[in-house]
């Protein structure tokens, strides 16, 4: 199982989050399906396709067996007409688009029902109960009935869902004539891609704040609008933030002790590479400076410290589009530095070769404006620059 199934699985095993995914889909977000009367069940199925591995059965039939795995699965307990009904809700978390997913959604409803058919056959066989030949061979009585099985598909992922949402949408149909007698099966889908602002504030927990991040990652600017200033995503659950994490590939510090995290500051690694990077850079531009510019030098040293302090006011610590921009930013006011110091050498060098060869003051004055393009006030502060 990979890190990005895991947190997803640990994330909706949560009785507050696995309800507000049933009610947001089935309820438009209203609480009827309360966390407190949800039953975990055993996600792991495993059933024999030919008869019940009874001792008459060969080896054979015996070893074909289905076997699968629900990501999360409970059972809601709700009164009906005075007495206990139940629906078993089944979760899946797909971070990557699942081409068959229909099949999928398909056998595992259908396996949930087969071991309801199953355990309805042990019960009446262990009660010793007269059974009719039809009730002996199906293993279940005329009066009998199943707990309804839905299967809700959540996309942690940031890409639009392309692929089929109907067993009907994978058949190749020869005659359409064919298609009403053929049963259909849909994939009820949380996509986050696809859902609107509005749909957000349908969750009462957390999983709202994750879908909208997992809608806007794959916009950097959006993601930002998100992230800035937000309270919601300074105090995310630490569950949420794994799943964040892991799914959309972000760099979050979730290895702490405290049950919320600060996502907007889960970048201090990123922003600490790109510091060290700058303070290198600036250690090798200081190798090839001239060592006269001392003051120089440390006047550009206290504009990049305030650049960075301005920066990091503005940045959601740790994107890296923005590190990347603010990097291009330094550079450039270094090349333009760089620039403005090497003509100003050059002009004063200038200044000084003329001096000696003992040109007259005025002469000099007027072959550097005009070499230059210097301004009156311009010479007059190289000359004077100079004769000190």
């Amino acid at each position: 199982m990979g890190v990005q199934d895991t947190s997803t699985k640990d994330y909706l095993s949560d009785a507050d989050v696995f309800a507000d995914a049933v009610n947001y889909y089935l309820y438009s977000g209203e609480t009827v399906v309360k966390p407190t009367s949800l039953k975990p069940l055993d996600s792991n199925l495993l059933l024999h396709v030919f008869g019940h591995g009874d001792k008459e059965e060969t080896y054979k039939e015996r070893d074909k067996a289905v076997e699968r795995y629900h990501d999360v699965v409970r059972q809601w307990t709700v009164m009906s007409d005075g007495t206990c009904a139940y629906v078993i809700f089944g979760i899946e978390a797909q971070t990557n688009i699942h081409y068959g997913m229909p099949i999928r959604s398909m056998l595992n409803d259908a396996l949930q029902y087969a071991a309801q058919a199953e355990e309805l056959r042990i019960l009446h066989r262990s009660a010793g109960e007269k059974e009719s030949s039809a009730e002996f061979l199906s293993g279940m009585h005329r009066t009998d009935r199943l707990a309804p099985v839905i299967t809700i598909c959540i996309h942690f992922g940031s890409e639009p869902w392309d692929g089929a949402l109907s067993l009907r949408e994978l058949l190749n149909l020869p005659d359409d004539r064919l298609l009403p007698f053929i049963q259909d099966y849909r994939v009820l889908l949380i996509e986050p891609s696809r859902m609107q602002d509005e749909d957000f504030e349908k969750f009462s927990t957390s999983l709202g704040d994750v879908l909208r991040f997992m809608k806007a990652a794959p916009d950097k600017r959006k993601l930002r609008e998100l992230l800035n200033g937000s309270e919601t995503f300074q105090r995310l659950d630490r569950k949420a933030a794994r799943v964040i994490r892991d799914c959309a590939n972000v760099k979050i510090n979730t290895e702490t002790t405290q049950e919320v995290v600060n996502v907007c500051k889960g970048w201090e690694d990123a922003i600490e590479d790109a510091r060290k990077e700058e303070r290198e850079a600036a250690q090798e531009r200081e190798k090839k400076l001239c060592k006269g510019w001392e003051d120089a030098i440390e006047d550009a040293r206290k504009e990049e410290r305030e650049a960075a302090q301005e920066r990091e006011k503005k940045l959601c610590k740790g994107w890296e589009d923005a590190i990347e921009d603010a990097r291009e930013e330094e550079r450039q006011e270094e090349r333009e530095a760089a620039q403005k110091r090497e003509e100003s050498s050059i002009i004063s060098n200038s200044i000084e070769i003329y001096r000696e060869m003992l040109l007259p003051e005025t002469d000099i004055r007027r072959r550097v404006m005009k070499k230059y393009s210097l301004s009156e006030q311009e010479i007059d502060s190289y000359m004077m620059s100079q004769s000190a």
